[in-house]
Parts: C-alpha cells; structure tokens; sequence
C-alpha cells in the first residue's frame, strides 16, 4: 500500500510539471517563447513531459525500460533517416528545387520532438504503470495524455482528438513494450504529427505523405521482427 501511494505520489509530481510547463508556454507565452524560431516553439511545445520525465528518472531514480539504441545504433541511424531522406528527395523531385530544406526540418523537428514526449509518456510513465493490465495502463495515458494538451470539450472534434490519442497511446505503447526503443516510440510519435501537419510539408502531396509513412512503418516493423526471430533463435540455441 505504501509503495502504491509512492507511485501515486511520483506520477503526480511528473504530471504537475508536464502540464505546469505547457501551460507556461501556451497560455502565458513568455517573452523567449513568442520570440523564438517557429522550430524552437514547436520544440518547447513538448519539453513539460522531457524534464518531469527527467526528474524521475534521473532524480528519484525510477525505472524507465527504454533506451535510445537496443535495436542497434546503425539500424536506428538508418531508421531515422528513411522518412527525411524521403521526404526530402520527393519535396526536391515535386518543387525542382535542389536545395530544399524545409522537409527535413519539420521531419527532423518532428522526431525530435517525440523524443521530448515520449521521454515523458513512454519511457517513464509506461514504465510506471507496467504491472497494471494494459488495457488499464493505457486508459490512464491516454486520458493523462490528453488533458495535457489543454484542449477540454465534449464535441464531436474533442471526442475524435481523445480517440486519436487513445490510439496513439495503444499504437506506440506496444511499439514501446516490444522493441525497448525510444527512437522507436518517438518516430511513431513524429508519424502520428506528420499526418496532422502533412499540409506544412511544401512540394508534398497527401498520398506521398502516406506513402512515405506507411514505408518507414513497415520499415520499423520489419526490423522488429527480424530482431524478435533472432532472440527466438539465440533462446533456442541455448537450450
């Protein structure tokens, strides 16, 4: 009972500061924010969940069972890089502009900033809350999840955003309880983003956009499972 208030205890300082550092930069708007690159606001957007993420981690030393590279540094270099280098070369192909730049800078500040969430959401909080039945776990995310971005209602638009969350939370909590991986979970994070501000990529249709997704999802899930087939066949040898 004692380790359970703890818990309790724990979730609510990392909540309190993911949603008191939102606030911070949605509502108040402080000087350095309004006054930043566009890339850096977005940024900022997702740093509340990275620093209480961070606390609990780093500080109170909870348990977090993700890290950057378990499917190996190259493989997740490369994995990456697929949807930038993609978008990239189809925004250069659409425009004819060789030098185009804004492509890998809002997939790159995309994946970034699923980083900063996912540090938060994924690899402290799911960490958290993973004796719980899953169906629990990712009912009390999604909901958490949800009231952080500080856009309340009962329309049809609210209920369609929690529905989108609450898939998003299943989606990427098992990408997370599979592979261990928060490059992992921050790219499907940055997909997730992606489909919403596909109309931000110039010289990239919405089909390319899905295309390109669904390529570098299946990328992801190919190496998921060629990993998984390997530590099958490394169980097996040793029995």
């Amino acid at each position: 009972m004692k380790s359970q208030t703890k818990r309790i205890g724990y979730i609510a300082i990392y909540y309190f500061i993911a949603v008191a550092f939102r606030y911070y930069i949605l509502k108040v708007r402080p000087n350095f924010f309004t006054n930043a690159d566009v890339f850096i606001q977005i940024l900022l957007e997702g740093i509340g969940p990275l620093l209480g993420g961070l606390l609990m981690i780093k500080v109170f030393k909870r348990k977090n069972d993700l890290s950057l590279f378990p499917i190996g540094f190259w493989t997740s270099i490369i994995l990456v890089a697929i949807p930038i280098l993609l978008f990239t070369l189809v925004g250069i192909i659409n425009t004819g502009t060789p030098y185009y730049s804004l492509g890998p800078k809002i997939v790159g500040g995309a994946i970034i900033y699923g980083l900063f969430e996912e540090y938060g959401w994924r690899a402290y909080l799911q960490t958290e809350l993973k004796d719980l039945k899953k169906i629990y776990k990712y009912l009390i995310i999604s909901v958490l999840w949800y009231a952080w971005h500080l856009e309340f209602g009962f329309t049809l638009n609210h209920l369609m955003s929690y529905g989108f969350i609450l898939a998003g939370t299943i989606g990427i909590g098992k990408v997370a309880d599979v592979s261990k991986s928060l490059i992992l979970v921050a790219l499907f994070h940055a997909f997730f983003n992606l489909f919403y501000i596909s109309k931000e990529l110039e010289g990239v249709t919405n089909f390319q956009t899905i295309g390109i997704l669904s390529i570098s999802i299946l990328s992801i899930i190919g190496v998921m499972v060629w990993n998984g087939r390997k530590k099958r066949l490394a169980l097996e040898n040793q029995l």
